[in-house]
């Protein structure tokens, strides 16, 4: 029987040609995420700083991973364990938990995929991170805050530091270590409520030249703010605070982190986490990579430090 492929062999070679072509095309067209490691991301609440983060995050991220997966606890715990379940059924390659909330959920339901976490205020005191997890920290170096602070006003020696041992205490101790190996002495007091802030910090006026504040939530409050401002500037005391807003509002200077830094900077330990050598990252905390620095020129000025154009210059923000 003729077979018209026999008697016309160019059409064969034509048709295996158009039939490769078909199939490398086909490979070409999956969508590059196919082949992507996925991402999984469990975010505590809808807070403006987790969403910077985030943002910064998925920017970051290197082309061959792609967030596959985004949930929000909305602030409730048990929904958090539920997600963190389903994230585990699907088998995500990492994880991101933003907030404290989506930290323990991952910590309680997610056991076997690399965790990274970010926005957690003093991780330690919740057990995190544990040994599938690495954890961002939110505390700023105390030596790299001093010795900017010392630029200004090299001539002081005594700091004091509010705190409530519950809340900071290991802060406390840290600072205090690092104050002296810079050669200054700390002088801390003790609070217990809200009420005690006016005494204790009178009690210290008097015996320190600075203010060292910490991220504490019994000696900072609404109702404490203005007085911690107003009355060391009466005394001509400069107070050290730990963010932007903080400087703005009338403390002379203070160390902060930036939300999208953070999410860079997670995005950055992806690859890490998921390397041959991912023990030596897993288990770990890891130190912020970029801090920023702001000084409120009207109180420095007002306290009489030294603002050379070099002093200044080291600082990100001017109010």
């Amino acid at each position: 029987m003729n077979n018209t492929f026999y008697r016309f062999p160019g059409i064969l070679f034509w048709v295996k040609h158009v039939w490769l072509v078909l199939c490398v095309g086909a490979c070409l067209i999956v969508p590059a995420h196919a082949y992507a490691e996925d991402i999984a991301i469990l975010k505590s609440d809808e807070i403006v700083a987790y969403s910077e983060a985030i943002e910064a995050f998925k920017r970051a991220l290197p082309s061959s991973f792609h967030v596959t997966l985004e949930y929000n606890l909305q602030g409730e715990m048990a929904k958090g364990r539920s997600l963190a379940r389903r994230i585990r059924a699907f088998n995500a390659h990492v994880v991101l938990a933003v907030g404290l909330k989506a930290a323990l959920a991952a910590k309680l339901e997610i056991l076997d995929i690399p965790v990274i976490v970010c926005l957690v205020l003093d991780p330690e005191k919740y057990d995190i991170p544990t040994s599938n997890m690495v954890a961002l920290s939110l505390q700023i170096p105390f030596d790299q805050q001093l010795k900017t602070f010392q630029k200004l006003a090299p001539q002081i020696s005594r700091i004091g530091v509010l705190f409530d041992p519950q809340n900071t205490q290991r802060q406390r101790d840290q600072l205090e270590q690092r104050a002296r190996t810079l050669g200054l002495t700390l002088v801390a007091q003790e609070v217990h409520s809200e009420q005690e802030v006016s005494n204790a910090l009178k009690s210290l006026k008097s015996t320190v030249e600075a203010l060292y504040l910490l991220p504490d939530s019994t000696v900072l409050t609404e109702n404490t703010l203005d007085f911690l401002i107003s009355s060391t500037l009466e005394a001509h005391i400069p107070l050290i605070g730990f963010s932007a807003d903080l400087v703005h509002s009338g403390a002379t200077t203070g160390a902060y982190l930036n939300y999208a830094d953070l999410g860079r900077h997670a995005a950055s330990l992806v690859p890490s986490v998921l390397a041959s050598t991912a023990s030596s990252v897993l288990g770990t905390m890891i130190p912020p990579d970029v801090i920023h620095h702001a000084i409120n020129v009207k109180s420095a000025q007002y306290l009489g430090l030294l603002l050379t154009p070099d002093n200044l210059r080291s600082f990100d923000e001017h109010y």
